[in-house]
């Protein structure tokens, strides 16, 4: 081996191992937060509504609702509201957009 491999083979074996970068900034965590903590604030409903025989649903938090979803059946409109209201209950609403 030369001297050259020698001295590399000391410095690196010298050198300590760095833990995984995180992507997570601070400004991002403070969002996360945030809508959390706005998303309880509200009462939540989720609705359907018929326009021109056709069936919508959206979701409703206070003055805020989503773009409809549709056209649906009736029947359809039924159990995705039924879906979304349970979704709701274990995830809450900080993922939901809101126009």
């Amino acid at each position: 081996m030369s001297t050259v491999q020698q001295q590399e083979l000391s410095v690196t074996s010298g050198l300590r191992t760095v833990a995984p970068a995180r992507y997570y900034s601070k400004v991002v965590k403070f969002i996360n937060e945030v809508a959390k903590e706005a998303a309880n604030d509200a009462p939540t409903s989720v609705e359907i509504f018929s326009d021109s025989g056709h069936w919508y649903c959206r979701v409703r938090r206070g003055d805020e609702k989503t773009r409809p979803m549709g056209p649906y059946t009736k029947q359809q409109a039924e159990r995705i509201q039924e879906t979304r209201r349970m979704l709701i209950a274990e995830r809450g609403t900080s993922r939901i957009m809101f126009e």
